[in-house]
């Protein structure tokens, strides 16, 4: 391992450190979620084998914070831990990227300014789900297959079971613009048609997804996803200065259409699956900033200042996540 390896290690495990004592202290503020973790790690800290609760969220989530538990007795320091696994994780996705630390400070404001608040400090387990489909996605060089990439993207539907998708996207192959929007149009019918049988059905094997009983439709186009949408034309316009890891994001993008539009009378699944399928235009940004193209390059930058600004304003003043 040379010297600038070991540098990056070193600064990934310390902003990777930071992040956890924000979330374990709540310096930020207490998020909406944050309490109803605690009092889970609290339960599963004091029950005799944890199996009990077993059955309360993805197992995934649950093993974790069991182990974790083994470790610690404290719930809050089982956040910063997982915190802490989940970020450096995300920090080893671009160890290998080629202008490492451009990279590295281009990731680290997109992700603090948009991805953050809303993951991490708010929705955990999607979170651990995001992280570990960033680390697959990220580096991703060709279009065929890898077991351990698939067995890694199976583990992360196991912190968050809507994170399965992330499967049907790795697995497609040979796609062009033509694909992808195809695709989209596909995946949006099937949910047409199915949503009421699996939103009905799903509870009654999953206790989780009672907690995504809707509250009534969502917006249609958010002024956000409106900017967002409008990158993934930009997106499909530079298909032929993309690469492989970028024309899959695309495709992620364009499925997170398809959910969005298709449970859009479901505000809660609506928005869960749009945050998550979301990861996809951090790893483009990601993989844009070494772009060789200067309009792939300098466009994504500004798309990423402009909603990284934006959803600041948003998750702190318009409409806060944290009190």
């Amino acid at each position: 391992m040379n010297r600038s390896s070991v540098r990056s290690l070193i600064s990934s495990a310390a902003i990777a450190l930071g992040c956890a004592v924000v979330v374990s202290y709540e310096l930020l503020g207490t998020s909406r979620d944050y309490e109803n973790y605690i009092f889970y790690f609290s339960h599963v800290l004091q029950s005799h084998n944890g199996l009990d609760l077993a059955s309360r969220f993805e197992p995934g989530f649950f093993l974790s914070v069991y182990l974790f538990g083994l470790l610690t007795s404290s719930p809050n320091l089982i956040y910063g831990l997982i915190v802490w696994a989940i970020v450096f994780l995300k920090y080893l996705s671009i160890s290998s990227s080629r202008s490492y630390w451009f990279t590295f400070l281009v990731f680290s404001f997109y992700f603090f300014t948009r991805y953050f608040v809303l993951f991490e400090v708010t929705v955990l387990r999607a979170a651990c789900a995001f992280s570990i489909a960033f680390f697959v996605f990220a580096r991703k060089e060709s279009d065929r297959a890898e077991l351990k990439e698939v067995v890694m993207l199976a583990v992360a539907a196991l912190f968050h079971y809507s994170a399965v998708v992330f499967l049907f996207v790795y697995l497609a192959r040979n796609l062009t613009r033509i694909r992808v929007v195809a695709l989209a149009i596909f995946g949006f019918a099937v949910i047409e048609i199915s949503k009421n049988f699996f939103i009905s059905v799903l509870p009654g094997f999953f206790s989780v997804f009672e907690t995504y009983d809707g509250v009534g439709g969502a917006t249609l186009v958010p002024l956000p996803y409106l900017v967002d949408l409008i990158f993934f034309m930009f997106m499909l316009g530079m298909w032929g200065k993309s690469d492989v890891a970028m024309k899959y994001c695309a495709l992620g993008v364009a499925i997170g259409a398809a959910f969005h539009f298709g449970l859009v009378e479901h505000s809660v699944l609506a928005s869960r699956f749009r945050e998550l399928l979301s990861m996809f235009l951090l790893v483009y940004v990601v993989r844009a900033s070494v772009s060789e193209y200067r309009v792939v390059r300098w466009t994504s930058l500004i798309y990423a200042v402009t909603t990284g600004v934006l959803n600041i304003y948003l998750v702190f003043v318009y409409d806060p996540l944290l009190s």
